[in-house]
């Protein structure tokens, strides 16, 4: 027992000699130095966690809002289309771009204005721009209605908004049935045999000749004798007779033979309507006649 209280006293004289053989500034220099790299170490953490919320900060502050880009859209869309789509979103850009559900709200939110059919995908960037891609509805012809004007796409879908008449576009006259929401059917047979008309004649070298397509007439519901569709041409009062709705004929020209006619009309004179005010190319299918 002894012996172990020696060595401990011996132990603690030597640590005491070695301690002070050194300068006592020495001494406080290292403590202050340990203490000193501890600070760093804590300073530096919080520095560091200040730092990246200053930095997320500013990237917030940059851009608060989100920017949308629509990278299909069709030129021809850019102008009717483009402030529709954009106001549809307008609260949701105003929200923080990191918000994870924006892509998603997005996408319902176009589908139900009226000019997309689908949305592809609503992708955002690391710079706080979301992408859209989608499936437009294209507008073929301009529905009459009274003072009125709708634009439908070539499945008989009412785009958005009300218009003026304007001559870029097929008309379409005597529709019955009145216009339905936005981006929704137009259930009406009658503009559907209007618009397979305009279709068929679309990619002809005559069809910038053709104003639009009546269908007052469709099936015989005024005159049961007369015509159930005509053309209008760009003359002033000009018709085309064209007889029953595609698909629907009995004992008159099909459709090709319709088209045929009017493609040798051009050919010959230069004019869908071989230069007359009025024709008829429902019966015979080697020639038209003039209505006496």
């Amino acid at each position: 027992m002894r012996r172990k209280t020696n060595r401990r006293k011996r132990r603690s004289s030597r640590i005491a000699a070695l301690l002070g053989s050194i300068p006592i500034g020495r001494i406080l220099i290292v403590v202050v130095a340990g203490l000193s790299v501890v600070g760093v170490a804590i300073g530096g953490s919080y520095a560091l966690g200040r730092l990246n919320a200053h930095v997320d900060g500013l990237v917030l502050s940059d851009k608060p809002e989100a920017t949308v880009l629509f990278v299909d859209m069709p030129p021809l869309l850019r102008d009717l289309a483009l402030h529709d789509l954009n106001t549809s979103l307008s609260d949701l850009t105003r929200r923080p771009w990191t918000d994870d559900t924006l892509c998603r709200q997005m996408a319902g939110r176009l589908e139900s204005v009226g000019w997309l059919a689908k949305v592809h995908f609503v992708r955002r960037t690391a710079e706080g721009v979301f992408e859209i891609s989608g499936k437009y509805r294209l507008p073929v012809a301009l529905v009459q209605q009274d003072s009125s004007f709708f634009l439908v796409d070539g499945t008989s879908v009412r785009l958005p908004g009300t218009y003026a008449y304007h001559p870029a576009w097929k008309i379409v006259q005597g529709v019955v049935a009145p216009p339905p929401g936005a981006g929704e059917l137009w259930e009406a047979e009658d503009l559907r045999a209007g618009l397979d008309v305009l279709s068929a004649i679309q990619d002809e070298p005559f069809g910038e000749q053709i104003t639009g397509v009546l269908v007052d007439n469709f099936a015989g519901r005024r005159d049961a004798r007369s015509v159930h569709i005509e053309l209008a041409t760009d003359r002033s009062g000009g018709r085309i007779r064209w007889g029953s709705a595609p698909g629907k004929e009995v004992e008159e020209n099909l459709l090709h033979e319709k088209i045929a006619l009017l493609r040798g009309n051009y050919g010959v004179t230069g004019r869908a309507d071989a230069t007359h005010a009025v024709i008829d190319i429902s019966t015979f299918p080697d020639r038209y006649t003039i209505p006496g």
